[in-house]
């Protein structure tokens, strides 16, 4: 995982109420369906349960595939600008 999301991915985990803002957001759901797609949520849900046990390689796999896809990345793009906001 790179220097920038792992700072985002630390900005949410200490401001829980800016995290459950940004996901109401349509970017936010248009995340979670990209994350979803394909499998229903099952490979988002391990990583997540890894993540948080401390293994946050599964998780960073995830989100680089979506790095791949260019209206992927925008969308994470412009959470991650609301979320420096």
């Amino acid at each position: 995982m790179d220097a920038k999301t792992s700072a985002a991915i630390e900005r949410l985990k200490q401001n829980k109420d800016l995290a459950a803002q940004l996901m109401r957001s349509g970017d936010g759901k248009t995340l979670l369906n990209l994350l979803t797609r394909g499998d229903g949520g099952a490979a988002l849900n391990q990583a997540t349960a890894a993540a948080a046990k401390g293994d946050t390689a599964a998780l960073a796999a995830l989100l680089q595939g979506l790095m791949n896809d260019p209206n992927a990345a925008a969308v994470m793009q412009r959470l991650n600008e609301s979320a420096k906001r």
